[in-house]
């Protein structure tokens, strides 16, 4: 385990390429299998109740009513993905899903998204291989706006020149994105070298040349053909009547005119018959080793005992290549992982891992495929077998907690399986699955002429190979004029169709349970019960944290946050891990700067277990020497791979240009890390975990006395002492606007950090700052979005909006951009706040803007973690009990006049900290109009700071 941020970077890295997981829990679902009779006493997963049909016109309609809360979830599934285009015109089904936005016969362009988040929704859409799919989560009452504008863009959506030149040059920026990060060519080059034939060889991001070479007229037959009600789902799921959905349903997509029979033209993929083989060479810290076997596509026999294997083989801390790999007597991976990969049509077992600096890549392969080996020779054991179960178990239930949850596992089985109701047979196939399965599956597919492997080697050479061949950039040449008539599906509304779309007028406002109270052992402790799910969390809060590392020992508490769980109460790392993941118990502990959290969850069976170890990890840990080394090897090597992270360097830097080199503005280094000892570990562990002002939440399937006996277990004996202090004082703030510009020569995009100070989550400014942050960043239709992304294609996301924190607070905004429009980009970043700070915003936008937040409050009701989080929240940050209950009517409140103040007093624009993360000599210039630019490099390359504090590589 490794620092939380570096941690994230790696498993993103890690997972690049690794577009369709077989999540834990939402395995698919096997082609037979007999169910197997279910342990008694052990927690089952919910069986999903849903109702389906098929309308005249080849619509299939699931319902499945969630009654836990009133949020309900509309999913089109569309059976089109990457798997679907041409082989030169890659990235249609992309681009498509961006177009879909784009407005059709009674909706405007960008309205969708407006109107679902006026009302307190989220609605995006995302693309795979094999699917397109448009969500929508709206609160209950505003279920027929959302059938409302799914059907009315799937009826009538029409291409235009104009739309598409605007999208292509979005997508472009969502490409670059990719493209510039560290490993962001991964994917790419992994399936590439995986497939000949078959169109997985190309991803859903799209060919950009391709995209640049293609005609109106081409997207609007690709609609014509795929968009059709007899070639997608629509799932409705969540707080529904079910009757009185059928009838919206029919009345909105029922009249839809069937498309023509779709006959797929895929290409075969030749049998593998030999290895396959690949090196790269990127410009980052370590080698990254990927490795897959080919397997059948979804809805094969063997893929239960396929999903088996790759928890055994790599998820988790006591998985085979975890022990071998990473917490081993000579471990050589920073992290590992390993899944079994299902898409429609094919499918694969894959396993990798990231390389410590100064090891060998050859020697993780080979350790990798002498694991695999072994399995094939020896098979696997029943602990493992069972406790690889209690994962996929465990998992299946948390996955049966919300509405979009729901609605995603119906759609996998109903699109790719063409039977919805396997996902009530998914537990019963895994039991089912056995010992001699898994090796039978592993020798069946476990094969060196079944494999491919891909090698990222790192380089310094890399970087000046780029600079000197130059970075080939993705096309940003005009849309060529439709040479033909853009033909659009011809539909005739029904008479009486309503021409504009229905918004609900109430709203429904959220309830927040506060729980029940008690002190036990001296800590603050609140139960919340909910008994639909036999789940059970736990979230203990301590109030001190990293905020209190002395200067130069950045990283400490995260380290020893991560440390706390490598063996505690006589257990060492291996059979504490082994212990809890085999009863599928998730213990964790984490820093968050002032505070501390030790976390669990757990079915309500184990709950009493989970408890003891959660106590032995809170005042027993081990502590060992070798498992110090070990994590702090792996985080050194993972903050080498931040520092290479263009979105981290920029807001890094900006947070320590804001607040400076105290607990706010600090960062820990490899350096930093380098430096710590066992001895510090030992120490901060004394001071910082400890009682006072502790408090503990539990919640779920747990009455209250049950509860209030449980944190008795968990606190008893838990001695308070004196805490450390953290010194928040601040450096003045600048007075004129600075720019940093962070030279990276390899950078392909230009990455945009700007902030100022602002006021703290205590300052009743917090409300107009609400609202006041929907305005400007709250969806493609919002300010920024509107001007930045979609009048001028300048970026794939732009963000900017107030974020108060309990030691202080700041306004901050962001977006990534092409290098060429660098300048213009933060330009209109600027032109827009500039515009909110100088003219009152008009009375729709504000009571839009109060629709979003109070409307938007529902959705986050959906769970009793979510609830109990809330409680959290005012608990940690000493709000009143019944601060989220007055919140609606706080932001109701909110004037024109607040909002506007609270821009002009807070977002100066002559006093902004800008922050550029991209090659100097193509940007600097861009920069110099905002006024004088300081040159740094990337944080690997930076000098130690002298006597004076000062950094001799800036520039200016």
């Amino acid at each position: 385990m490794v620092t939380a941020a570096s941690k994230e970077i790696l498993m993103r890295l890690w997972r690049l390429w690794c577009v369709v997981l077989v999540l834990a829990g939402m395995v698919s679902a096997g082609a037979a299998g007999v169910p197997a009779t279910q342990k008694a006493g052990m927690a089952q997963p919910a069986k999903i109740e849903f109702v389906e049909e098929t309308l005249e016109n080849g619509l299939r309609v699931i319902y499945a009513p969630l009654h836990q809360a009133p949020v309900v979830h509309v999913r089109v599934a569309y059976h089109v993905g990457s798997r679907d285009e041409r082989p030169d015109r890659q990235g249609f089904a992309h681009l498509f899903e961006h177009m879909m936005f784009r407005g059709s016969a009674h909706v405007k362009p960008e309205e969708h998204m407006k109107l679902i988040g006026i009302v307190g929704g989220s609605s995006n859409a995302f693309t795979e291989f094999d699917t397109t799919q448009y969500v929508n989560t709206v609160p209950a009452n505003q279920l027929e706006l959302a059938l409302y504008l799914e059907a009315d863009r799937m009826a009538s959506f029409k291409v235009s020149d104009a739309i598409f030149q605007t999208e292509r040059k979005v997508v472009a920026e969502e490409w670059r994105i990719r493209q510039n990060q560290p490993y962001g060519k991964v994917e790419d080059d992994f399936f590439k070298l995986a497939f000949e034939k078959h169109p997985y060889r190309w991803t859903p991001i799209g060919n950009m040349e391709q995209l640049a070479a293609a005609k109106s007229e081409d997207l609007q037959a690709f609609f014509n053909r795929y968009y059709v009600p007899n070639n997608a789902v629509l799932l409705i799921t969540g707080d529904i009547d079910v009757a009185a959905a059928k009838k919206l349903v029919r009345g909105y997509f029922g009249w839809i005119p069937r498309g023509e029979k779709i006959v797929r033209e895929i290409a075969a993929e030749p049998k593998w018959t030999q290895a396959k083989r690949g090196e790269v060479t990127y410009a980052v810290p370590l080698d990254l080793v990927a490795t897959a076997y080919g397997t059948p596509g979804y809805g094969a026999k063997d893929d239960y005992a396929l999903a088996v294997l790759a928890t055994i083989l790599g998820q988790g801390e006591s998985s085979r290549l975890y022990r071998a790999l990473v917490a081993g007597e000579n471990p050589l991976c920073v992290g590992v992982e390993a899944y079994h990969l299902v898409m429609e049509d094919h499918g694969g077992l894959a396993a990798g891992g990231m390389v410590l600096k100064g090891k060998s890549a050859e020697d993780v392969e080979k350790r990798i495929r002498g694991l695999l080996a072994d399995i094939c020779e020896k098979g696997v054991t029943e602990e493992e077998l069972a406790k690889a179960k209690a994962v996929h178990r465990v998992g299946l239930i948390r996955g049966r907690q919300t509405a979009v949850q729901l609605s995603q596992q119906l759609a996998e089985e109903a699109i790719k399986a063409g039977d919805a109701g396997r996902v009530n047979t998914a537990m019963a196939r895994l039991e089912a699955v056995t010992r001699e399965d898994v090796q039978a599956a592993a020798r069946r597919y476990i094969r060196p002429e079944n494999s491919v492997t891909l090698h990222v080697k790192p380089s310094l050479l890399a970087m000046a190979a780029n600079l000197l061949k130059g970075k080939k950039e993705a096309p940003d040449t005009q849309v060529t004029p439709s040479s033909q008539p853009i033909r659009a599906r011809v539909v005739e509304f029904p008479k009486g169709y309503e021409a504009t779309p229905p918004v609900g007028d109430s709203v429904i406002e959220a309830t927040y349970p506060k729980g029940v109270e008690a002190t036990v052992e001296g800590v603050r402790v609140i139960v919340m019960e909910d008994h639909r799910l036999p789940l059970v969390n736990w979230n203990l809060t301590m109030r001190c944290g990293s905020h209190c590392e002395a200067a130069g020992k950045e990283g400490l508490g995260e380290l020893v946050a991560s440390l706390m769980t490598r063996g505690a109460g006589g257990l060492s790392y291996g059979p504490l891990s082994e212990d809890l993941e085999s009863r599928g118990i998730d213990i964790s502990v984490q820093d968050h700067g002032d505070y501390t959290q030790l976390a669990g969850s757990c079915t309500s069976e184990q709950v009493e277990h989970a408890m003891r170890r959660s106590r032995e990890v809170l005042l027993e840990p081990a502590l060992p020497q070798k498992e110090f080394q070990q994590l702090k090897a792996q985080t050194v090597s993972g903050l080498k791979v931040s520092q290479e992270q263009p979105r981290n360097v920029a807001n890094n830097d900006l947070q320590e240009a804001l607040f400076g080199r105290g607990p706010l503005g600090r960062q820990e280094t490899p350096e930093s890390v380098t430096g710590l000892t066992l001895e510090d570990v030992k120490g901060y562990y004394k001071q910082v975990y400890r009682p006072n002002g502790a408090f503990l939440i539990l919640s779920g399937d747990v009455t209250v006395e049950r509860g209030q006996s449980l944190a008795g277990q968990l606190l008893k004996g838990w001695e308070p002492a004196n805490l450390p202090q953290a010194d928040y004082t601040l450096p003045k703030e600048g007075e004129v606007r600075k720019i940093i510009l962070v030279d990276r020569p390899a950078g392909e995009q230009g990455t945009i950090r700007m902030g100022l100070r602002a006021y703290t989550n205590r300052s009743e400014e917090q409300y107009a700052g609400a609202v006041a942050s929907k305005i400007l960043s709250s969806g493609i239709d919002s300010r920024l979005g509107r001007y930045v992304r979609a009048e001028k294609g300048l970026a794939y996301g732009v963000w900017g909006g107030f974020q108060p924190g309990r030691q202080a607070g700041n306004f901050g905004a962001g977006t990534d951009t092409s290098l060429a429009t660098t300048g213009e980009a933060v330009e209109a970043v600027f032109k827009v706040l500039g515009e909110m700070c100088g003219t009152a915003v008009r009375e729709q936008e504000l009571r839009e803007a109060k629709s979003r937040v109070i409307g938007g409050m529902v959705l986050g009701t959906q769970t009793i973690s979510q609830l109990a989080g809330y409680r959290a929240e005012v608990m940690l940050n000493g709000w009143p009990g019944d601060y989220y209950d007055a919140y609606p009517a706080k932001i109701a409140a909110v004037t024109v006049e607040q909002v506007q103040a609270v821009m002009k007093r807070y977002v100066k624009d002559d006093r902004v900290i800008l922050v550029v993360v991209a090659p100097a000599e193509k940007v600097k210039e861009q920069l110099a109009k905002f006024g004088e630019v300081e040159v740094v490099r990337m944080p690997a390359q930076r000098k130690e700071a002298g006597p004076e504090g000062g950094d001799d590589t800036a520039t200016k």
